[in-house]
């Protein structure tokens, strides 16, 4: 029982930073808490012969992290495909100079941690990796997004939580403004749950800058999405059709990255095989 409360503690911990973060839903991260809770000592399936190089709990957010990367990757990559016009057009617009020099410089060193043979080649790698994704991958999403993610919508079918994407005007009126600008009662709130959050835990890598970044975000203006008065005042001003933000789907990487971990354990031990 002592293991399922420290796996609940510490996905609680990285599921709230998430959160407040922005980049995670509640139902996301309500889901890593429980899974966090459920497999705080667990130890594989013997015949599957995992390896569990770390501790169980740091392997899962490990694969979570990765997997939800890597079918990030394939979702966006279908939706580009969908909306192949439109993206071509954003990548144009979105690709500068110097993301491409980056782009070459990792993939020369990438050949060159394939070439030379030393104690640090997967370091070479990893960092040629890195050069050249960092730049791709913004380029990428960044063309999804403005390609795949905002989509028109009947009024009929919005929902409480939907982002819109821009704001929503009558002649020279704003009905719904897409971001809330918050006033000083609420900022000075938020501050004080974040702070009262980080208060509770004594050792945390990076404290401080974690509890700044989530401060500063607090203090910045941000879309909360559609309330249900939101959605009646669109209906009583007779707006249509409006235009919102989806999402990347986050739980089937939360799914993939929890089967490869019992099948296999420890994603970076069976990528090391290859080095």
């Amino acid at each position: 029982m002592i293991y399922g409360l420290i796996g609940l503690g510490i996905f609680f911990i990285i599921a709230n930073i998430m959160y407040y973060a922005k980049q995670w839903g509640g139902g996301d991260a309500k889901l890593l808490i429980g899974m966090g809770a459920m497999f705080g000592n667990y130890e594989g399936i013997k015949y599957l012969n995992p390896v569990f190089d770390l501790p169980f709990i740091l392997i899962l957010i490990i694969n979570i992290l990765v997997a939800g990367a890597i079918w990030g990757i394939v979702y966006s990559t279908y939706l580009a495909i969908m909306n192949n016009k439109e993206f071509v057009k954003n990548i144009k617009e979105n690709t500068h100079k110097n993301f491409i020099y980056l782009i070459i410089i990792g993939i020369i060193i990438i050949i060159l941690s394939l070439i030379i043979n030393n104690e640090f080649r997967f370091l070479i790698f990893i960092l040629g990796i890195t050069l050249s994704l960092l730049p791709s991958t913004y380029i990428f999403f960044k063309s999804v997004e403005k390609s795949s993610m905002y989509k028109k919508v009947n009024i009929e079918r919005l929902t409480e939580g939907d982002w819109i994407a821009e704001d929503i005007k009558k002649g020279n009126k704003i009905i719904c403004s897409s971001i809330k600008n918050k006033n000083q009662y609420e900022i000075n709130d938020n501050k004080k749950k974040i702070n009262k959050f980080f208060n509770k835990i004594k050792y945390l890598p990076f404290k401080k800058y974690l509890l700044k970044f989530l401060i500063t975000r607090a203090e910045k203006s941000i879309n909360y999405g559609l309330t249900k008065d939101d959605i009646k005042r669109l209906k009583d001003n007779k707006i249509k059709v409006v235009i919102i933000k989806d999402g990347l789907p986050f739980v089937p990487g939360f799914l993939i990255g929890f089967i490869f971990t019992l099948v296999y354990g420890s994603l970076f031990a069976v990528f090391r095989v290859f080095f």
